[in-house]
Formats: C-alpha cells, structure tokens, sequence
C-alpha cells in the first residue's frame, strides 16, 4: 500500500510543484470614449455632466483614458480623478462655457493668498497619476476671465496633486491664468503652446511645487510666460511651501511681460530652478527676480545655460516691485527678499541693457555669477548691493558709456571698463 501512494505521488502531486504558477495579470486599462456617454461635441449643447459621468466611470474601474472624439466640447468645470488620463487629439477642441453657474464656487491661491474662486475649466484635488495630452485646443470662455472677487476659473489647476502631466495640447484663455498646478509634486509639463490675450494672462505658475519640468513649450502671453510662485506675505510664511526643484528646458518665449519671473509672491521661498537651452523673443527679462518690502522669502540656487535672450534683458533682480502690495507683510528687515546664487552662463544678448540688479543695503543679493556671456548691448550692467559677484568671459560691445555701473558691489571681474 505505501508503494502504491509513493507511485501516485511521483505521477500526480511532483508534476503539478513543477508547473509554475501564473502570474496574476493587471486588468487591461479601460478606454472610454466621453460620446459613450452622451457628449455630443457640437460647440453648443453643454457636455459637461456626460464628460465627468466617463471620468468618473473611468476612475470607478481603477483608471485608464477617457477620449475625446474630434469635435466641439463645450462644458463647464470637470474634476480629473486619480489615475485618469484625457486624451484631446487634434481635431477636438475643449471649450469653457459662458456661464458662470457652470463653475462651482471654492477657494484657490490667487496672487499669493488663499481667496473665493471658481473652480478651473479642468479641476483636480489630491489626485495622482493624472494626465491630459493630445494635439487638441483646450479654451476658457474670454468675457469668464476678468472676473474677480470671486476669482475667474483658470484653465487647469491640479491642487495637492502627484505625478501631474500635461503633453502637446494648445491653451488659449484671457485675463487668467492658463496652467496653475498648486501644492503639487512630480508634475511634467511638454510641447504645450500657450497663447493668453489680457492683463494676468500668464502661461504656466508653478506655486509651491516640487520636482516641475517645463520642456518644449511656447508662449505667447500678455503677462508672465512662467511664474514660479510659493505664497505671499504672512501667510506664504506661515505655510512655508517653497517651490523648489523646477527645470525648464528647450522652451521658446515669443512674447510676454517676462520670460521666466520669480514672484513676486515667493514669502514662502524658491530654490533649485535650472534653466536650459531656451530663447527669449521679447519682454522686460529673460529672468525676472521681483520682490518688495514685506514679501520675505528667497530665491536660491537658480542656474542658467544656453540662452539666448535677443532683445529682451536677460538678468533682472528687483526688489521694489510696484504690482500687488501685501495687505499683511512681514515687517522690518524680515520682509526683505534674500537673493542668493543666481548663476548663469553660455548667453547671447543684444538688448539695450542686459543685466540689472537693484537689492536692499540690509539684504543684498549674493553670489551672482555671469559667465561667457556675448553679444551687443547700449546700457551699463547695473549692480546695486550685491557681493561676491563673478564676472568671466564677458564679450559685449556696443556700449556708449562705461559698462558697468557700481553701487555697494564686491566681488571679481567688476573692474572691465568699456566692452
């Protein structure tokens, strides 16, 4: 008998621990397609409930993407869920309706401080993995954008959100922000164009977020191309969320009122910004550095390479900025803006005056390096309070008067007379 179950051992039970077991398999991502679920795409009959009816079934079943068939979507606010992908191929056009009903009313950051606002044309909140690509057209409705007091919806605005992408779409809106990701980590930005028309019109404002990439994007806007934001007087320090870790790179800015702008809402501080192989067509600066009394803050360790700054300026640190004043900065010598480690190299400038530094005797800014830096210029190099200031490899002509004008400035390279 005990032979017996040693032969069915052997026949039966080794065979089946050779068999490997199968891996358990991932479900397939869902695909859905927002017509599925009444949209229609013809400009007029709002898709907004049949849109957020397949996001939300999309995210019911653990993720996936929701398309966009080409088509005309008009609809209010949206709310994207976590591991929710929007694809908006060319051909289909998102657009933000006329009516104010249609966005929710909440609060958001706006210009530093935490307001009443409506809720962005594409909203989301403590989402992650959350994505919306495609070569479609995403626009708010322009007379929506003026509004204030509430704030106006901005375009799209993930909150408190991780692992955020955005790929290959065109924005269009007016008097708003266009891309205003907020309290956000790992959020990738590529090959948007950006086209805003309107006064706060800015491209894309990173506020208080860590780990952004801004790579292949255009900008055509009437204020800020990019706004790298981290909170306004008190209560930006109190909440100390700097933005931090921001690469921008192979981006080019055909118009605005600045290239890249640090602020001026930065009281809860900017540090780890990289730079690279951009061109900037025109504006006030290339970098824009904007504080005023009371804001507080820093901006630190911000590295440039590779720029070509044509006429606009490619270097401006100011510190008595005249736009929105703090209704409760910080006082004394606190409120005054640290600017330490701005280093930049490999530029191309042929504006009137390329660089300008204007810091606080009580806080001067500290450790600006300019390297290998060529072209054409009129205007001296003005350097107000600074020290340990780098001079190298200057090669620009031009210059009428002296080129560089010196107020409380140490460091090397300061003593070049006329290039």
């Amino acid at each position: 008998m005990r032979f017996l179950l040693q032969i069915l051992f052997f026949v039966v039970v080794v065979p089946l621990l050779t068999i490997p077991l199968r891996a358990q398999q991932p479900a397939p991502a869902q695909s859905l397609s927002v017509k599925d679920f009444g949209a229609t795409g013809d400009g007029k009959t709002k898709d907004t409930e049949a849109i957020q009816k397949a996001i939300d079934a999309c995210a019911q079943v653990g993720g996936g993407e929701v398309n966009f068939p080409p088509g005309t979507y008009l609809t209010g606010s949206i709310v994207l869920k976590s591991h929710v992908h929007l694809t908006v191929p060319e051909g289909t056009t998102i657009q933000g309706s006329p009516d104010v009903a249609d966005y929710p009313l909440g609060t958001a950051r706006w210009e530093g401080m935490e307001k009443p606002a409506y809720q962005a044309l594409i909203h989301a909140d403590h989402a992650e993995d959350i994505a919306i690509s495609g070569a479609g057209v995403i626009q708010g409705d322009p007379p929506i954008g003026p509004l204030r007091d509430p704030r106006a919806p901005t375009l799209i605005e993930p909150i408190e959100c991780t692992n955020v992408r955005l790929d290959g779409m065109t924005l269009h809106s007016n008097r708003i922000w266009t891309v205003h990701p907020t309290y956000c980590q790992d959020v990738a930005i590529s090959n948007l164009v950006i086209q805003t028309t309107g006064w706060n019109g800015d491209g894309i404002d990173p506020d208080s977020c860590r780990h952004v990439t801004i790579d292949h994007c255009s900008f055509e806007t009437v204020d800020d191309n990019i706004a790298i934001k981290s909170g306004k007087g008190q209560e930006g320090v109190k909440v100390a969320r700097p933005c931090e870790d921001i690469t921008i790179t192979n981006c080019t800015f055909i118009k605005g009122y600045c290239g890249v702008a640090f602020g001026s809402e930065l009281s809860g501080g900017i540090q780890n910004v990289h730079i690279e192989h951009c061109t900037f067509q025109q504006g006030r600066a290339a970098l824009y550095l904007k504080s005023r009394p009371g804001r507080a803050g820093y901006v630190q360790n911000v590295t440039a390479d590779d720029l070509d700054a044509g006429p606009e300026a490619l270097l401006e640190i100011d510190t008595n900025y005249k736009s929105n004043p703090d209704s409760q900065g910080v006082a004394g010598p606190e409120g005054l803006t640290k600017f330490q480690g701005i280093t930049i190299t490999n530029a191309r400038v042929s504006g009137k005056k390329a660089v300008t530094i204007t810091a606080t005797k009580e806080n001067p800014a500290d450790g600006i390096s300019l390297s290998n830096i060529t072209g054409t210029g009129v205007e001296p190099w003005v350097f107000k309070n600074a020290t340990n200031v780098t001079l190298s490899d200057i090669h620009v002509t031009g210059f009428t008067k002296d080129f560089l004008k010196l107020e409380n400035a140490t460091g090397t390279g300061l003593d070049q007379g006329n290039h």
